[in-house]
């Protein structure tokens, strides 16, 4: 692990010889705007918040087609795969982080995690992510953080882009977005096909690793100018995949098709009556849905049927008040209507949520900004919350400032842990969401099926939202004139932790599960971000993250002599040392990335090459201590490199560019079932720009 630190730490050295004046791109950067982690537009190097932002331009010169390959490659996020594609932030798990459309949830979460490979990136304007709590402006699952992916914001040009990608597997993608702006507003509209033949890791696994599958999405945002103070926009995305997979049974080979749906659409009206006033009525509709149909190749018999459908309704107001020239106001009502309707419920389901927030913006001073506020729920199905925010930045110097937050988050319950009904037949073990518990164990109990009971369920019927207080310390600011560098410091400790536990034993000697709140668990490390340009076309990045994890209820134990493993020589069961606790499973304490970028704008030339490293981490509990201590429970620290190159042509028309990601065709199909091996991918990019009409 330490030779790739060293390796980052001698590319920033030798960058730091070759210092340029300031450029272009860092200017850019000072005049960026960002609207996610204040709910309205401010100077990205004044809000006092850290925030990531990622390009067009960076998406389009890293040769991505999903959301989940730009995220891979960001400093403190890692993809993970549970019921989904998901990513994890600052050390906690991929259903604490909410992902926002243009400022709109994105549903869907059958098992807690959103999945990203839902997301095609080609239509995608920028991407902002915060670190840390933002549940005082936007509630439940951004206890964690939020992703805001923003589509195609109004621009003056006009432009149609069709694209075309093959590559490894047979994985295509062929895109079409367009973009005519007109006097008063601009109309965008996009239709994205993607399809690969999946690949099998194992030879011998009875089924694919990743299914053969096609997908299309179409999406169209139109915004208008009706006044000099009346404004709307209007959205809508439409997401369609098709699965197709197959495995062994004992009565012979089963083929398995999925069907999953998304849509949304969204109307947002702005009114400014006056230069210090702005209220805003938005309002949202989603839907999603999956069906899943498994029959027997060799007489279509059914094998197992399975439906999901949620649908999610929001209106909501907000109002941005310049009290003072120091001080913003911002204030905001709205309400929650969300149902679901599934098998493995008994029957439909729906939460209420009813929320007001309000924030703070004081400038005190030119060096000052403070932003402070709260937001409060109220729920159907569990006590509400409140959720406090206040952050800090001061620039101490014209090229510094030091940035500081603390903040609640919290997780709702979802349906899933609430009101699920499940019994494996093949298997034997029954999971029942805890409003449910009582009843179901009771039936059960009267039928003979249970043999002991190990929790009562009546104590389960309150479930109480996860909640956490995140405290985060940044700085960041110029080494030399063309040398950026962000360095953060970070806390988070969440209680309530929602976890499964077995409330009781059938006579078939399995378990009846369900879930209760536990202790707690801590996270805390520190990540470091440094970017410099090297002469006129060279940039140099990098990133590492530390991070320590832990159980708090289990570590105590472990200090207490309370947790066992087998010695490695001896084969004696002994007491596991402090020193020998790992942390929580899925985490990493060092991860690292570095990027080499040349950019010849004369020529249309752009390439790059990216290295990602992961230090070992815990998957699995063999001799059931809920502790990754010995060997074989570790999945390997690993690294991969990503290649890309580009050329445009006739005036920036045609782009013609390649890729191979995992270069070294590092492969884990134990444990990294994402990663299939190296993939080749060529696409070639066609733009029609189009005169504005005024």
């Amino acid at each position: 692990m330490y030779k790739y630190l060293l390796l980052i730490m001698c590319i920033m050295g030798i960058g730091n010889l070759y210092a340029q004046t300031d450029t272009a791109i860092n200017a850019k950067a000072l005049q960026e705007i960002v609207v996610t982690a204040t709910r309205n537009e401010q100077l990205l190097s004044r809000v006092p918040v850290q925030v990531k932002v990622i390009t067009k331009q960076q998406i389009q010169a890293m040769g991505a087609v999903l959301l989940q390959q730009v995220l891979a490659e960001q400093t403190g996020l890692f993809i993970t795969s549970n019921h989904g594609t998901g990513v994890q932030m600052q050390g906690l798990e991929a259903e604490y982080t909410l992902i926002l459309l243009d400022g709109e949830p994105l549903i869907g979460r059958t098992a807690g995690t959103f999945d990203l490979s839902r997301v095609v990136v080609s239509n995608i304007e920028r991407i902002e992510i915060i670190k840390g709590p933002v549940s005082s402006l936007y509630g439940s699952d951004a206890l964690a953080g939020v992703i805001n992916i923003i589509t195609s914001p109004r621009q003056a040009s006009g432009v149609t882009t069709i694209t075309g990608r093959y590559g490894s597997n047979h994985t295509y993608t062929l895109d079409a977005n367009t973009r005519l702006p007109y006097a008063n507003g601009s109309f965008s509209a996009g239709i994205i096909r993607y399809s690969s033949n999946g690949y099998t890791l194992n030879a011998n696994a009875a089924s694919p690793t990743v299914s053969p599958f096609k997908a299309n999405t179409a999406q169209a945002r139109w915004q208008h100018d009706w006044s000099s103070k009346w404004h709307t926009v209007m959205s809508a995305r439409y997401y369609k995949l098709r699965a197709n997979s197959y495995f062994d049974d004992a009565k012979g080979k089963v083929d398995d098709v999925g069907k999953e749906k998304d849509m949304n659409a969204s109307l947002q009206i702005s009114h400014t009556p006056s230069i210090n006033f702005k209220q805003v009525l938005r309002g949202y509709y989603s839907r999603y849905s999956t069906d899943e149909e498994m029959r027997y190749q060799q007489d279509k018999s059914m094998y197992d049927a399975s439906f999901f459908k949620q649908q999610y309704i929001k209106p909501e107001y907000q109002a941005d008040w310049q009290v003072h020239p120091k001080h913003q106001l911002t204030a905001g009502v709205g309400y929650v209507h969300e149902t679901l309707e599934a098998t493995r419920y008994d029957e439909r389901m729906a939460f209420n949520t009813g929320y007001i927030f309000v924030q703070e913006n004081w400038k005190p001073a030119n060096a000052w900004n403070i932003l402070a506020g709260g937001r409060f729920d109220t729920h159907n199905q569990y006590p509400s919350q409140f959720s406090p925010k206040l952050s800090v930045s001061w620039n101490f110097h014209p090229n510094w400032r030091i940035l500081a937050t603390v903040g609640r988050g919290y997780r709702a319950p979802d349906f899933r842990q609430l009101y699920l009904h499940f019994n494996n037949a093949t298997v034997g073990y029954s999971v029942v969401g805890t409003k449910l518990a009582a009843d179901v164990l009771k039936e059960m109990q009267q039928q003979g099926q249970i043999k002991q009971v190990n929790i009562d369920p009546e104590q389960l019927k309150n479930l109480n939202a996860e909640s956490s207080w995140s405290y985060n310390l940044g700085l960041e600011g110029k080494i030399f004139t063309a040398v950026t560098a962000k360095l953060n410091f970070f806390y988070n400790q969440v209680k309530n932790l929602i976890d499964t536990r077995a409330i009781a034993v059938k006579t078939n000697d399995l378990a009846v599960y369900s879930y209760i709140n536990i202790n707690s668990i801590t996270t805390s490390g520190a990540e470091l971000e440094l970017a410099q340009g090297v002469g006129e076309r060279w940039q140099l990045s990098g990133g590492y993250q530390y991070l320590r994890s832990r159980d708090n209820e289990l570590f105590k134990k472990v200090e207490n002599g309370q947790v066992y493993t087998k010695d490695a020589q001896s084969g004696e069961t002994r007491a596991l040392s402090r020193r020998e606790y790992f942390g929580l499973f899925n985490r990493s304490h060092h991860t690292a990335n570095v990027k080499v970028a040349y950019v010849h704008t004369r020529l249309g030339i752009d390439a790059n090459a990216r290295v990602l490293y992961r230090s070992k981490y815990g998957f699995t509990d063999e001799n059931g201590n809920n502790v990754p201590d010995l060997k074989s429970e570790f999945v390997p620290g690993y690294a991969t490199v990503n290649l890309a190159a580009a050329k445009w042509l006739f005036r920036r028309r045609l782009r013609l560019q390649a890729t191979l990601e995992n270069l070294f065709n590092y492969t884990d199909p134990q444990h990294i079932t994402t990663m299939p091996g190296r993939i080749y991918s060529a696409a070639v990019t066609w733009n029609f720009y189009h005169p504005v009409n005024k």
